[in-house]
């Protein structure tokens, strides 16, 4: 479920030394939305993608919404709302949660560890322990930045990127609370079968582009999502899965999630601890100054 908006190249020695810190370049690759592929290169780390998996551009345009389609996909919308906690999610102001991810890859695994904290509906920050490097970033809602050795650069235009991430921890809560909130709606779409089992589905608009979710027939907790992500060397088809729902003072959180690129296992993530409502500041979400 991370979110880093670079990709960090293996080429040579150190990072730039310069006393202002450029800004990430993009590539040429833009997305409908406008959403452009962050690259940049350090000659001191070896090649890590970084780019979150799970929650990235949405993929495709949805069908024309009939009054029927509508109504089916609010009801399908309302029954995953009240299965993870109904109500009870508006009174969540944030989260703070730690994970162990592996990246799956023709290189081998790649063990990460990441700290988030979250507050709804757009801030957030990370820090990302991975192969003897950290890298932090954050969001305030209004911008986005990464830091890497020492360097702060520029990442608003994944804001998308990190929306969306946000929204999707745990299995939907920040979307559920734009859905409460009045600010989305969902239409039916055909179901998918997963595992033997059909899975009702629903398209939904959001400030982070179109996104396809899928759900437990039975629980009608969400158990599958269907998107485009950027990555370094193009568009792919992402799907996102979760498992192990746990109560969490009354609502379910997913404690799993796995995802797969072109069809390919990519990415675990398994939470380690969960605190709701943490207490954050305003200045924790802002983009560091750097030392003097």
């Amino acid at each position: 479920m991370c979110i880093i908006a670079a990709v960090f190249t293996s080429a040579g020695q150190n990072a730039p030394s310069d006393s202002h810190a450029p800004k990430l370049n993009f590539t040429t690759h833009s997305l409908d939305y406008g959403l452009k592929i962050i690259s940049l290169e350090d000659r001191s780390a070896p090649a890590m993608d970084l780019i979150a998996p799970g929650v990235h551009a949405a993929q495709g345009a949805r069908t024309a919404a009939t009054p029927e389609s509508l109504a089916a996909g609010e009801q399908l919308l309302e029954a995953a709302i009240r299965a993870s906690g109904g109500n009870s999610l508006q009174s969540v102001s944030g989260i703070a949660m730690t994970e162990s991810e592996m990246l799956l890859n023709a290189d081998g695994a790649m063990p990460r560890d990441v700290a988030w904290s979250v507050e709804y509906p757009n801030r957030c920050r990370a820090e990302v322990q991975s192969g003897g490097n950290t890298i932090l970033q954050g969001s305030d809602g209004k911008s986005a930045w990464i830091e890497w050795q020492s360097q702060i650069r520029d990442a608003t235009q994944m804001m998308g990127e990190m929306r969306r991430g946000v929204a999707l921890f745990g299995g939907g809560w920040g979307l559920y609370q734009q859905a409460l909130a009045g600010r989305i709606q969902a239409q039916s779409i055909s179901p998918e079968e997963v595992e033997g089992k059909e899975l009702p589905g629903v398209a939904m608009e959001t400030d982070f582009g179109l996104i396809k979710l899928y759900f437990d027939p039975q629980t009608h907790l969400l158990t599958m999502a269907r998107y485009e992500s950027a990555t370094s060397k193009g568009p792919v088809d992402s799907e996102q899965r979760w498992f192990d729902y746990r109560n969490v003072d009354g609502r379910q959180f997913a404690f799993t999630t796995t995802v797969y690129r072109d069809g390919q296992k990519y990415m675990q993530s398994m939470v380690k601890d969960l605190k709701l409502n943490p207490s954050l500041t305003d200045a924790f979400f802002e983009v560091p100054q750097p030392s003097q």
